[in-house]
């Protein structure tokens, strides 16, 4: 008889234990842009090559990497920092930063049915006009230009570090009006033709959305991306007229870097909620200018041509990719239902490492097991 009783207590106690834990889980819902996680087996990738390729990153034969982070089938299934870098560190974007507008001109495209990207910028700057009068075909440059780096404006901020004189982006980064800098450069090409990667058009993006939205661009695109998203921290510098630096300035933590990654792969979805439509997801992400014969480049999203040994191995050529200086990387590999960020310090020739992680290792780990 004492057993019995025993036992019916103790199945009271379970009883009362599922209660309170399934009391908690009602009250106290999973935060709003959190990631459930995975063994990598799970997901149809071999955890041995995993672990090689952590071990490789430890032994610096990547550079200066400070973050790995894999997504698949929606669950992260590796994440580890290096070089003293921690989980809740904040790290600079460099011009990934740019990908993150894009994402905040999809929720405008999506939410305002009167916007358009073939809208002229000289309209948003009726207080310059003195580099628009006169000026041939710069009255022609559109928001869409601006997004795919053709406005046709003269600049070089490739060929010459930055802290060179020759750099017009560095050269920009010390005037103390920023957006009249970026418009008083002479034209040089016809809008929409020629890609010219210029951190510039980001720049002249802030006041453009502000102007459209009454909104200024860190506001706007925490309302409608860092919210949603549960980014709760960032920082974002500002230029001399208080407009955040569209071209370079945001910080970020990796795992929230994993976050925007995610939002493109489900083409504008979080947790059931739309914040821009497909429409936009391949409207900024396919190639629309052909860099080289290696990469492509869409609306502030980067991919891979179709000579790009990375992507050899794969079925279907539809990576994309935001990146920043030093080796700042969102990774998207939709038909593999994958996201890979890395983030690094390798300013020094070898910002491209990451691509090797994912040409060597990354594409290698998938298993055809598993969707």
């Amino acid at each position: 008889m004492f057993l019995v009783f025993k036992s019916m207590r103790n199945r009271h106690f379970i009883v009362i234990i599922l209660f309170v834990v399934f009391s908690c889980k009602v009250e106290n819902p999973r935060p709003s842009g959190s990631f459930e996680y995975s063994a990598p087996y799970y997901q149809g990738m071999d955890a041995g090559t995993l672990s090689q390729l952590d071990e490789q990153i430890k032994s610096g034969a990547f550079g200066d990497i400070h973050s790995l982070l894999i997504l698949r089938n929606d669950v992260v299934v590796f994440e580890n920092y290096y070089a003293n870098f921690r989980r809740d560190d904040l790290h600079a974007l460099g011009a990934a930063t740019q990908s993150i507008i894009s994402a905040v001109v999809g929720t405008q495209d999506y939410q305002d049915e009167s916007f358009t990207i073939t809208s002229k910028i000289v309209d948003y700057f009726p207080q310059y006009p003195e580099y628009f009068d006169n000026v041939p075909q710069k009255d022609q440059v559109e928001i869409g230009h601006l997004l795919s780096h053709t406005s046709g404006l003269w600049w070089d901020e490739w060929s010459h570090p930055f802290g060179d004189e020759s750099n017009d982006a560095y050269v920009m980064s010390l005037s103390n009006d920023w957006v009249a800098n970026v418009l008083a450069t002479p034209m040089i090409k016809e809008p929409g033709n020629d890609f010219n990667f210029n951190s510039g058009n980001a720049v002249l993006l802030a006041p453009i959305l502000e102007k459209i939205t009454g909104k200024e661009l860190e506001m706007l695109t925490e309302e409608r991306l860092f919210q949603p998203l549960g980014i709760n921290e960032w920082n974002w510098e500002k230029t001399p007229r208080d407009y955040v630096n569209a071209g370079w300035g945001l910080q970020m933590k990796p795992i929230d870097m994993l976050k925007i990654g995610q939002l493109f792969l489900k083409n504008g979805v979080w947790e059931d909620h739309q914040l821009f439509d497909e429409a936009w997801r391949t409207r900024s992400t396919r190639r629309r200018n052909f860099v080289s014969s290696y990469y492509g480049y869409g609306y502030f999203w980067w991919s891979f041509g179709r000579t790009a040994d990375v992507v050899r191995s794969l079925r279907v050529n539809d990576v994309f990719f935001s990146w920043g200086e030093g080796g700042q990387f969102i990774f998207v590999i939709p038909h593999l239902s994958l996201v890979v960020v890395t983030t690094a310090g390798n300013y020094n020739n070898s910002e491209t490492k990451a691509i090797e992680i994912l040409r060597d290792y990354i594409f290698r780990l998938v298993g055809s097991r598993f969707p």
